[in-house]
């Protein structure tokens, strides 16, 4: 079917695209290690929707260029004047209709504005904390939500009601809430068993890319008219990881560390597969070739022979992070990869550089800087000196989830306990 376009908005569309002609590189997508972000109306598919997006979107209408595949402001099938009114709009930031895509690549269209939120998970409920989106919240997720970060972290989120067990929502107490969106961790949790609610498949699980942040967070931004607190969250987050890459960067692979990650809860023979935030703070994964999945089975001979300068376990303890001082259970789970006689003469248990953190409070989005800055102190403690991953840590806690709790003082999150001493989160840096 052909679209008829008045012969006023051809000539208007036809000027503001012969003016862009000059600066057309622009309108493509630069060279970026982020993801495009994923919201119908980024007709360049770059990380932002703004102007260039509109200019891009009159050139296709007008068949100067050809389509892109989010154009489609409006995602009716149909690319005409209304996207470019669209995209305007979110730009605008007034829009009453905006579409997404999911993990999964697919289409999800939110009414707006979002009054009512269920953030299904510590992922989901620390990013909305974040850009200040505790007054939308009407549960605090799962129950492994309250376990696992406590009063201490929650304050007056651990009030509210939770939706089931992790991996077992209970789709009749979603439904009594009665929330316009789910922000769901996994795809577990079925739209079809929530009919007039929005399920936001997010993608916040891991393996979770961690380029993947700036864009996730500015999502949120947008979704809940919430972009300047996204944005100074982004900033804050890649002035630390632009940081410790920089200092990587010089490193030849010869200088960084084989490293070896697992999760406790799977065993000690279960190595994580490709993990980036190992490789980010200048080590390398020894699991990085056995596949994507998030963890393999391995033999201890193969641990023997890879021989690890490292070994980091990523773990949840029963005791939780925030409401807890006993170290107790991280102790012991570290002490018996330190006793294992098969493991005595592997270069991390022979050199004392087995860690251990609590990956629930620390390594999951959207604070998995919080480990990155642990992975560097442990792997590189020279070249990162002046670093202070619990600083960070602190910083975050003040800033972006506003708890009044002291981590130097409180709380069990890695092991052993870091050196203290140091008073700046960001070399060079003191507030």
């Amino acid at each position: 079917m052909k679209t008829h376009i008045p012969i006023r908005i051809v000539l208007i569309l036809l000027l503001s695209a012969l003016t862009a002609a000059a600066t057309a590189p622009a309108l493509s997508a630069p060279a970026r290690p982020n993801p495009p972000l994923g919201i119908f109306g980024n007709a360049n598919g770059d990380d932002v929707i703004d102007m260039r997006d509109v200019t891009l979107t009159e050139r296709i209408i007008l068949g100067l260029l050809p389509a892109t595949p989010l154009a489609d402001a409006r995602h009716d099938g149909k690319l005409d004047v209304q996207d470019i009114s669209q995209t305007e709009l979110i730009i605008g930031r007034q829009q009453t209709k905006i579409t997404f895509e999911d993990e999964q690549k697919k289409a999800v269209t939110f009414d707006q504005p979002i009054r009512r939120v269920i953030p299904e998970h510590i992922t989901s409920l620390a990013a909305m904390r974040i850009i200040h989106g505790e007054d939308l919240m009407i549960s605090a997720g799962s129950t492994a939500v309250k376990e696992c970060m406590g009063p201490a972290f929650l304050l007056d989120l651990f009030d509210l009601p939770t939706i089931g067990a992790y991996g077992q929502p209970d789709y009749e107490a979603i439904l009594h809430l009665n929330p316009d969106v789910l922000i769901a961790y996994r795809c577990g949790t079925l739209q079809e068993k929530l009919p007039g609610v929005t399920v936001f498949y997010a993608g916040y699980g891991e393996p979770y890319p961690p380029g993947n942040l700036p864009c996730d967070m500015r999502k949120l931004g947008i979704l809940f008219d919430r972009r300047d607190e996204a944005e100074r969250y982004i900033d804050w987050h890649n002035t630390y990881l632009n940081m410790i890459t920089e200092r990587i960067s010089t490193l030849s692979k010869g200088e960084k560390p084989r490293v070896y990650t697992f999760y406790p809860l799977l065993g000690f023979y279960m190595c994580r597969g490709t993990y980036p935030p190992v490789e980010l703070a200048g080590g390398i994964s020894i699991g990085r070739d056995l596949g994507p999945e998030f963890a393999v089975a391995v033999d201890p001979e193969w641990v023997i022979r890879q021989n690890p300068d490292v070994i980091i376990g990523a773990t949840i303890p029963d005791r939780g992070a925030y409401d807890t001082g006993d170290a107790s259970q991280l102790t012991a789970q570290r002490n018996d990869i330190m006793a294992r006689p098969e493991l005595a003469h592997v270069t991390a248990v022979a050199q004392n550089r087995v860690y251990f953190q609590n990956n629930y409070a620390l390594g999951l989005f959207p604070n998995f800087i919080l480990s990155i800055a642990y992975y560097a102190k442990w792997l590189h403690p020279h070249l990162f000196e002046d670093l202070d991953p619990q600083a960070v840590h602190q910083e975050y806690l003040d800033k972006f989830q506003r708890i009044n709790f002291r981590v130097d003082r409180h709380g069990v999150f890695v092991c052993p306990p870091p050196r203290t001493g140091h008073v700046s989160a960001l070399p060079g840096k003191n507030e």
